[in-house]
Parts: C-alpha cells; structure tokens; sequence
C-alpha cells in the first residue's frame, strides 16, 4: 500500500515503507524518520501511517493513500 504526502508544495511517496520524492532532501529525512528495525508485524497500513506521522511531525497533508480491505474477525 502506499501513501502521499504534501509538504510545502513538494510531493513525497512512500511504497513498501521507503520514501521517494523529486526532492532527494526531502525524502532522505522522511527515510531517516523512519523506523530502521522496519514496520510492526501487527500493522496492516505501516506506509499510511508512516505518512501521518510525518505530517504530524514536520508538517503538510497526506494527498493520497491506500488501505487494505478491512475483513471482520481477522486478527491484525
């Protein structure tokens, strides 16, 4: 699943929790946010979230995500 996010104008898309943005600053300090043990197991949208916490941290808005289908009794 991936995600979109806009700070100031610039876009940044993280896909398989990596972030990647014709802005190469940008995304390298969205990367070094990142977790380096990489997402929880238990999380079934780690690169949605990932965008929302950037938001949070320094700003912008997520533009565009996907999520998983939710399947009611599955344990995430």
């Amino acid at each position: 699943m991936t995600a979109t996010i806009n700070i100031a104008g610039i876009e940044a898309t993280i896909d398989d929790y990596r972030w990647t943005s014709r802005d190469a600053v940008l995304a390298s300090t969205l990367n070094a946010m990142l977790d380096p043990l990489g997402p929880s197991g238990g999380d079934p949208a780690p690169d949605y979230h990932a965008a929302l916490a950037a938001v949070e941290q320094i700003g912008g808005k997520v533009v565009k995500y996907d999520l998983p289908e939710y399947v009611a009794g599955r344990i995430y």
